[in-house]
């Protein structure tokens, strides 16, 4: 399959344009940049079929420290293309959805070329960069039942592990603030989205504020790879090694801190490849035939100023790492965002976060002669209309890749993001 390009976009947003009727496209009141079709949208929203299109980017330009200071910025960015079906009221099949998303990213990192040493960044400062960057994707194509009585959900297809399990928001340039944080520090066996893979999910929900759910997933090296041209559309399970198992406990209680809402997660992940090129003990490189994982994620509301998610939030993520298998046995993740700094804005947000990711002492102390890298990013989200999303962030790393070798880093960046 060829190579989807970003650098068509204009052309794409030209050809839709044609079908927008020139009064809605742009309107900044608007919920998408190309408007509602002359009502077309709404129309087939209420039939059962929803898009799903918008565009991120994250510059990132290394102004002190790290191995390159001073050259040019890079941009990582991303394409994201999707529809939801909703079936019962498209065909009678009652608690039934389909959907199906492709991505595309493309880019440079600036963690890559310009701040890690001789040893790789353990975070990255362009959550966009990463999986799938040579090649379009299929994200995900699933079914998902749900027994409305029984209150549980039934969901199967090609997913990514994040997309329900150990689940954050993304409101951050750097990675190590954004999504399952699982898929950053264990990411050879965790494979957040952009990648998917064959995989089942079941959630019961005991009551309206608790659930349970467990997952099966493939473990297929090659659904991470997307080396070859059309490798990311790849649906075979030539090189199927075992299966990934995350199980989760989620609790949303309704009012709970200052009567405010929140979110906590509690799982464990346990993997089962046996191939020595997928799983080995990380010094004596011998077979080994399971890994395993666990998480705690926290997002607390802490104030209101009365209306919607305006006030003050809080979130949190833990991770402990197999110390047999994985590089990083464990990690942490605190920070705070701020919505709706004042009624014109009632959207904006501030946010600050700290990540600490240490590595496994068993490995070498002369390569990684500092225990842990330290991540930190303050950043301001500027939503001038609600399908346009602009993003300044500073960004500064300790003991990048966990070593002395290379200078802490500064990093001054750019994100932005339109629906349309």
């Amino acid at each position: 399959m060829k190579k989807y390009s970003l650098a068509l976009l204009p052309a794409f947003v030209a050809a839709a344009m044609t079908h927008v009727h020139a009064a809605e496209a742009f309107d900044t009141k608007g919920q998408y940049m190309l408007g509602d079709w002359d009502g077309k949208r709404t129309e087939l929203a209420q039939q059962g079929v929803k898009f799903e299109a918008n565009i991120a980017a994250d510059a990132a330009y290394l102004a002190d420290g790290g191995r390159n200071p001073g050259h040019s910025a890079t941009v990582a960015s991303q394409l994201w293309l999707g529809t939801q079906l909703d079936m019962e009221k498209l065909a009678g099949w009652d608690g039934v959805t389909v959907r199906a998303v492709m991505t595309a990213r493309q880019g440079q990192s600036t963690s890559v070329r310009d701040l890690q040493g001789d040893v790789p960044q353990l975070a990255n400062a362009q959550a966009n960069f990463g999986r799938g960057n040579q090649d379009s994707r299929l994200t995900e194509l699933s079914i998902e039942k749900n027994f409305k009585e029984q209150g549980i959900s039934v969901k199967a297809g090609r997913l990514g592990v994040g997309m329900d399990f150990n689940v954050m928001a993304c409101d951050f340039a750097s990675n190590a603030f954004c999504a399952a944080q699982m898929g950053k520090w264990q990411g050879s066996m965790w494979m957040n989205t952009p990648v998917s893979q064959w995989g089942g999910r079941v959630k019961y929900q005991a009551t309206p504020e608790l659930a349970a759910q467990v997952g099966v997933y493939e473990f297929n090296p090659d659904n991470g790879n997307a080396k070859a041209e059309g490798q990311g559309w790849s649906l075979d399970t030539d090189h199927a090694d075992g299966v990934t198992i995350p199980v989760e406990l989620v609790w949303t209680p309704k009012s709970l801190v200052n009567g405010l809402p929140g979110s906590y997660r509690f799982g464990a992940m346990y993997n089962t490849a046996d191939n020595v090129k997928n799983q080995k003990d990380i010094i004596s490189g011998e077979a080994e035939d399971r890994t395993f994982g666990g998480w705690v994620a926290i997002e607390q509301q802490l104030t209101s100023t009365g209306e919607g998610k305006r006030g003050l939030h809080s979130f949190a993520n833990f991770t402990w790492h197999d110390r047999v298998t994985t590089k990083v046995d464990n990690s942490q993740q605190l920070g705070l965002k701020y919505i709706g700094l004042t009624d014109r804005l009632p959207n904006d947000m501030v946010g600050l976060g700290v990540n600490r990711v240490h590595v496994n002492d068993r490995l070498s102390a002369e390569k990684f002669d500092a225990s842990a890298e330290y991540n930190v990013e303050l950043n301001y989200s500027h939503n001038p209309t609600k399908w346009l999303m602009i993003r300044p962030s500073l960004q500064y790393v300790i003991n990048p890749g966990s070593t002395n070798r290379v200078d802490d880093a500064f990093l001054i960046g750019l994100s932005s993001k339109v629906i349309f």
